[in-house]
């Protein structure tokens, strides 16, 4: 059997007191990777980050984490008007393929297993589509995102209940879903109305709680 290796990775900077991130060789279904906003944006307009293991990141005014076990997930994450989005999830890959004829996903759904929610956060789900077809979504650098890379991000629905994707949700595209409008459905993109798209896309999932910059709040899930 091979070993697993463990890798502990803190840094501080700025905003960030603490950031801590300890990546296993496999993360249970339905995770591929945890993931978190956290911090002022780098070079790529965001701070986003991922790990297979577990993650957490605390300041003084936002808290995330987040960690995978057997077949369940855990996440939260707070903010106390912290200048910049805070969020926790996790991401599965390869949940479906669109703009494939008959065999297009046209729904996709997810029910916590337990929820707790206050102020601005909220639960959301969005998708991701890997358009560049390089069986990656987007671009890392040290689990730390860095550009799209040609693939397409869809910010879907939020609440705080179950969520669902069908067909007519209405989803928000960056970048463009054709050059003109960043608004598109499952059904646009399956028929093959948004050229950001192309024939037999795979697309993953991302789940989590989310807290707009420069508001308070607070949540936890479990799955």
């Amino acid at each position: 059997m091979r070993k697993l290796r463990l890798l502990l990775v803190c840094v501080a900077t700025g905003l960030i007191m603490t950031v801590c991130a300890m990546p296993l060789s496999a993360a249970p279904a339905p995770v591929t990777y945890l993931n978190a906003n956290f911090g002022p944006p780098n070079g790529s307009g965001v701070n986003f980050y991922r790990s297979t293991g577990t993650l957490h990141f605390q300041s003084a005014t936002a808290s995330v984490s987040a960690k995978a076990k057997d077949a369940e997930v855990e996440f939260s994450a707070s903010a106390n008007m912290d200048p910049n989005e805070t969020s926790s999830g996790f991401s599965t890959y390869d949940v479906g393929t669109v703009n494939a004829g008959a065999g297009s996903l046209n729904v996709i759904s997810v029910s916590p297993r337990t929820l707790l929610l206050s102020g601005s956060a909220h639960f959301a789900m969005n998708l991701w589509f890997d358009s560049s077809h390089d069986g990656e979504y987007f671009v890392w650098d040290h689990n730390q995102f860095t550009s799209l890379d040609g693939d397409v991000y869809a910010i879907g629905p939020s609440g705080n209940g179950p969520v669902t994707i069908d067909s007519t949700t209405t989803l928000f595209l960056i970048p463009t879903c054709n050059g003109v409008t960043n608004v598109a459905t499952l059904a646009v993109i399956n028929a093959g109305g948004c050229t950001s798209i192309p024939p037999n896309t795979n697309a993953a999932r991302w789940v989590g709680i989310d807290i707009p910059g420069g508001t308070s709040g607070s949540g936890s899930a479990g799955l």
